[in-house]
C-alpha cells in the first residue's frame, strides 16, 4: 500500500503564543491570521467540562494555564457578550445562552450521526465495503464516523482521520457540491494543496464533470494505490453543513461494472433516501 498524495492527511503547526506563554496549536500554517486574544477566550470556554455547574476565575486560570488577571478580563468580556453568565452571589461563571446555543447546534449534528448509524452499518454489511461519513475541516476532509464491512482494506480509517481533497472521492464529492462562487473561494484557499498534488483547475473540473454526469465522485488508486472509493454529498436544505458519504474497498473489487452498474446507483439512491427522511 502506498499513499500517492503529496499532501499529508493533517498537519499541525505551532500558533503564535499569547502573552500568557500558553502554547496554542492550529491547522493553518499562516499563523499571522491568528487572533491570540480570541484563541485565549476560546480556551476559557473550553475549560468548562460536563458536570461543571460554575467556575471561578481561579479555577479557570488553573485549567487553562493563563494568568488570573488575563482570565478575569476574558470572563468579563464573555459575560458581556452572552457566552458566559455571572452569578453575583457566588462570584462564579457558568455557560451563557450563546455558548449553549452552539452546543445545541453541535448536538443536532451528533443526532444526525446517531440516526444514520443503523442505516450506514446495514449498507456496509450488504455491500461488504467500508462506509465513511465526512465533512470539511479547514484544508482536509475529516471522517466523523466510519462503518466496516467484510472487505479487507489496506488502510484503516476511523473518526478523526483526515484525508486530502483532490485525490480522494470524499474531497471530490465535497467540491462538486459547491456553487461556482463557493468553489472559487475554496480553490483559492486550497491552491497550495492543489499544486502539491500536481493538479490544475482543469483536473478539478474534470472530476466535477464526472460527478455531474454519473452522480458520484470516484477515486481509483489516486490517493492509496490499492483502494477504490466512490462518494456522494448531501446536506440540509439550508446547506449549513455539507456531509459526504464514501464507500471504499480493495481496488480489485471496485471494477468498472461494479461501480457504474451496481454500487454507484445504489449509493445515489441511499443518499436520496437520507435526504428525504425525517432525520433532517
Amino acid at each position: 500500500m502506498a499513499i500517492k498524495s503529496s499532501t499529508p492527511p493533517a498537519t499541525r503547526s505551532k500558533v503564535r503564543q499569547g502573552g500568557s506563554g500558553n502554547d496554542l496549536t492550529g491547522d493553518n500554517a499562516d499563523d499571522s491570521q491568528v487572533i491570540a486574544a480570541l484563541a485565549r477566550g476560546l480556551e476559557v470556554l473550553g475549560a468548562f467540562h460536563l458536570g461543571d455547574r460554575q467556575l471561578g476565575n481561579h479555577e479557570l486560570a488553573t485549567r487553562t494555564g493563563l494568568p488570573k488577571a488575563t482570565v478575569s478580563r476574558i470572563t468579563f468580556t464573555l459575560a458581556k457578550s452572552g457566552f458566559l453568565s455571572f452569578d453575583q452571589r457566588q462570584r462564579m461563571y457558568h455557560l451563557g445562552p450563546k455558548a449553549l446555543n452552539l452546543g445545541f447546534v453541535a448536538r443536532a449534528d451528533a443526532d444526525i450521526r446517531g440516526n444514520l448509524r443503523p442505516m450506514m452499518q446495514q449498507f456496509a454489511n450488504e455491500t461488504g465495503l467500508n462506509i465513511g461519513l465526512g465533512v470539511r475541516d479547514k484544508d482536509s476532509m475529516l471522517y466523523i464516523d466510519t462503518w466496516e464491512g467484510t472487505a479487507l482494506v489496506g488502510l484503516k480509517v476511523y473518526p478523526g482521520f483526515r484525508i486530502p481533497f483532490f485525490t480522494t472521492a470524499m474531497g471530490r464529492a465535497y467540491l462538486a457540491a459547491l456553487t461556482q462562487g463557493e468553489l472559487q473561494l475554496q480553490l483559492g484557499e486550497l491552491a497550495r494543496q492543489m499544486v502539491n498534488d500536481g493538479l490544475s483547475r482543469e483536473d478539478v473540473d474534470k472530476q466535477i464533470d464526472h460527478y455531474q454526469q454519473y452522480g458520484f465522485a470516484i477515486s481509483l488508486g489516486d490517493w492509496v494505490e490499492d483502494i477504490g472509493t466512490i462518494a456522494v454529498p448531501f446536506s440540509r436544505p439550508d446547506r449549513r453543513q455539507i456531509y459526504v458519504i464514501s464507500v471504499g474497498g480493495p481496488i480489485y473489487r471496485m471494477t468498472r461494472s461494479v461501480i457504474y452498474d451496481e454500487l454507484g446507483p445504489r449509493l445515489i439512491a441511499f443518499r436520496n433516501s437520507i435526504e428525504s427522511s425525517t432525520i433532517f
